[in-house]
């Protein structure tokens, strides 16, 4: 019986004496410890997001002509939109040509993400005697035509880097000299709408 209590007080006392040296861990572990911060400050400027069209030089659209072609109306340029101009086209030979440039000024580069170039419709023009059928065949003849004054075309993908990126463009309207067509009347041609997408 002595025996048992010897066993069962030194059980008692092993597991006292464990749970003192725990208690003693963690009271050791407590005593260390680190402090960490992270702080600072930021600021938000916006960037500037400018790409638009402009003049090649000087302030105006000047028509470049061959043949008999002749310039109605001028066209606008704004930053936006080249709008409005109105020509006259009257045998194989005549073209007209405008030259001005898309520009970058901003502060990030841009990408040329969708373009589509406008497409010619002919009909005849009011009062004109002129078939359909003849206005169309003259619409399958003329050539519209925009690219890169270095005669390479428009490519989605291409980029205008920031600050300064300037590319030149040529738009052209030609009816080809090598034509044997005969028109007898007038024909009103519509340009559809050339759009530029450029994307950060």
């Amino acid at each position: 019986e002595c025996k048992m209590e010897k066993e069962r007080g030194a059980k008692v006392i092993a597991v006292v004496a464990l749970l003192v040296a725990v208690a003693g861990l963690t009271i050791g572990y407590a005593a260390y410890s680190s402090t960490l911060t992270i702080n600072g400050t930021a600021t938000v400027d916006p960037a500037d997001w400018n790409v638009k069209f402009a003049y090649t030089s000087g302030d105006s659209l000047t028509a470049e002509t061959t043949g008999h072609a002749t310039q109605t109306t001028a066209p606008t340029l704004t930053d936006t939109a080249v709008s409005g101009f109105d020509v006259v086209l009257k045998a194989p030979g005549d073209s007209i040509t405008y030259k001005f440039s898309v520009k970058n000024t901003g502060t990030l580069d841009a990408t040329l993400g969708t373009y589509t170039m406008g497409t010619l419709s002919c009909a005849p023009n009011e009062g004109s005697s002129i078939s359909q059928e003849d206005a169309t065949k003259l619409c399958n003849e003329l050539q519209y035509t925009l690219k890169y004054s270095d005669d390479s075309e428009i490519t989605t993908g291409a980029t205008l880097p920031k600050t300064s990126g300037s590319k030149d463009l040529v738009l052209k309207l030609v009816w080809p000299e090598s034509s044997t067509l005969k028109v007898t009347d007038d024909v009103k041609v519509t340009i559809g709408t050339t759009t530029f997408i450029y994307n950060q």
